[in-house]
């Protein structure tokens, strides 16, 4: 495991006043009228402040309070204008008009307006086969973005489109003074670029600092649009050990921790923390490599062998040891928490050791004279890649699976990381996914399923998709459902395609995550969303948040 970023309380708190007052008179008087700033602890590390390189819910995060975004979610689930005041679409689907805020401003003063929003889906429709794939599903169907007016944004479609207002939630609006030098070519800049702090910010916040794997801090933006945030600023201290996290907070280095760690709510809530539990939309799963270019265990790719791999994990004890209980059994990766999106009929298999066994007996794999199974030629012998943020729990989880597989003849062997390093060792040189065999991480799925179900898509190898899962079928019906404007008529078709994800078995989803974290008692207002005070698609975890005078 990675060490520990050595910040000490003083060191952040300095930080966060510097980088709360540093950006100009304004954003010093804004940060002094608005209040307290929070100080945020998370495992879950952010790669890259571009946001067409980065990978992970906190990178998400930053981007939703630094830039400005048509749409956001409210706290009840459904839609809301943010740069947005109001929209329309024609009777046929295929025009969406978004009237914008007059007289909005980036950070910097320049103005922001239809143009940037004009820019920024065109640069995304225009690359979006090679350096913005990883925002691809947001504008899938789009043929062009157009600002006939300072104020008026007009999206022009192809054919009719699904959830167009759970896509765009997820577009950042990207500054065109600052990004369109890099939209040319190849628009390999796009993506290269590591857009340093601090940001052009559109948002209620501006990215001020950032140091990979140690601290975002985030100012307010004096030229916000919205009301004013009750917090005068945030900060975010990525830890690589969640026992150094929970620390940090009974210490007063931090006011938050998310997602606190299961083990420490007893200990939190008796030092006089609160802690919130809701069910949530993060899973985990044991990954199974589908590539063909994997080479050196062909067997992983046998529907038998991952039919038993499934028989052999046993999810209850999972959640009961490493999880006491807060969790419920997975399936599909479409989780409970998505509704009627969810389908109740993907059951998990049993956990029946003997059942596991005899499908490896079948498949012609016999246990060798040390007790591990042999398949064409080479021992069932697999590292399990697993990243940091998966924390003392996962470590858990996977010593389970381990065991109870080593009971069927197959030996697991963990192999820890980072998470940058985690997502690197699983795509592999040249994004082939040659090398790895199986990793234990999770997802934190989002409202609308779209964007986890285009992560299995052959589109997403090299970026979202962490299986190499690769099914034409598949894809055609991902390009189907996003083209069903009928809700009803679109949940068959997502529940079709869970149906073929389970039975692949590119993943087994082992538990579903209730969503807990821990914050001081001198802070309250913050709002109860199923992804927490992490919230990607919606500010309202963190905006209302107020501290005790």
């Amino acid at each position: 495991m990675k060490p520990q970023t050595k910040l000490t309380a003083l060191t952040l708190v300095g930080l966060l006043a510097a980088g709360c007052s540093g950006g100009s008179d304004a954003g010093a008087r804004a940060a002094g009228k608005s209040g307290a700033v929070l100080r945020i602890g998370t495992t879950f590390t952010c790669n890259s402040t571009n946001p067409f390189a980065s990978i992970g819910t906190t990178c998400a995060m930053i981007f939703r309070y630094n830039y400005p975004f048509l749409v956001q979610y409210t706290g009840s689930g459904s839609f809301e204008g943010d740069l947005a005041k109001s929209w329309t679409s024609s009777e046929d689907k295929l025009t969406w008009t978004f009237d914008l805020r007059p007289g909005a401003k980036w950070s910097d003063g320049t103005p922001l307006t239809a143009a940037d929003v004009a820019f920024t889906v065109n640069t995304i429709v225009k690359y979006r086969e090679g350096p913005t794939a990883s925002e691809a599903a947001s504008v899938k169907n789009v043929r062009s973005a157009s600002a006939p007016t300072p104020e008026r944004v007009v999206i022009t479609y192809e054919k009719p489109t699904a959830n167009v207002l759970g896509r765009l939630v997820k577009v950042p609006v990207l500054p065109a003074h600052v990004w369109e030098k890099y939209a040319t070519g190849d628009g390999m800049q796009l993506k290269q670029t590591p857009n340093p702090a601090p940001l052009v910010a559109g948002g209620p916040f501006r990215l001020s600092k950032y140091a990979k794997d140690q601290i975002a801090l985030m100012e307010p933006n004096p030229n916000w649009y919205g009301d004013r945030p009750k917090p005068g600023g945030f900060g975010l201290q990525f830890f690589s050990s969640p026992d150094a996290m929970v620390n940090a907070l009974k210490t007063g280095q931090i006011d938050y921790a998310a997602p606190l760690p299961i083990t420490a709510v007893k200990p939190v809530e008796q030092a006089g923390f609160t802690v919130s539990r809701r069910a949530g939309f993060r899973f985990h799963d044991l990954i199974i490599n589908q590539s063909p270019n994997q080479k050196a265990h062909p067997e992983l790719r046998d529907p038998k062998v991952r039919e038993a791999f499934e028989h052999a994990v046993d999810r209850k004890r999972i959640i009961e040891v490493a999880y006491l209980g807060y969790g419920t059994p997975g399936s599909s990766i479409v989780p409970p928490a998505s509704g009627d999106w969810y389908d109740p009929s993907v059951r998990p298999l049993g956990f029946d050791l003997t059942k596991a066994a005899a499908l490896l007996d079948e498949a012609g794999h016999r246990p060798g004279p040390d007790g591990v199974r042999v398949a064409d030629g080479a021992p069932m012998s697999y590292e399990v890649i697993i990243p940091d943020v998966e924390g003392g729990e996962g470590e858990r989880a996977l010593q389970i699976v381990s065991e109870d597989f080593r009971k069927i003849g197959v030996q697991l062997k963990p192999r820890q990381a980072d998470n940058a390093t985690a997502f690197d060792q699983l795509t592999g040189p040249d994004k082939k996914y040659e090398q790895f065999t199986l990793a234990q991480w999770g997802w934190i799925a989002q409202r609308d399923p779209d964007f986890l179900l285009n992560g299995m898509t052959c589109g997403q190898w090299g970026s979202w998709n962490d299986t190499a899962y690769c099914d034409k079928d598949y894809d055609k019906l991902y390009d189907q459902q996003a083209s069903t404007v009928d809700d009803a008529d679109r949940r068959e078709i997502v529940w079709r395609m869970q149906k073929m994800v389970y039975e692949a078995r590119p993943y087994i989803v082992t538990h579903y995550d209730d969503v807990v974290e821990g914050h001081s008692k001198k802070w309250s207002g913050f709002g109860d969303s199923p992804l927490g005070i992490l919230d990607s698609q919606s500010r309202y975890g963190l905006l209302s948040a107020t501290a005790a005078p």
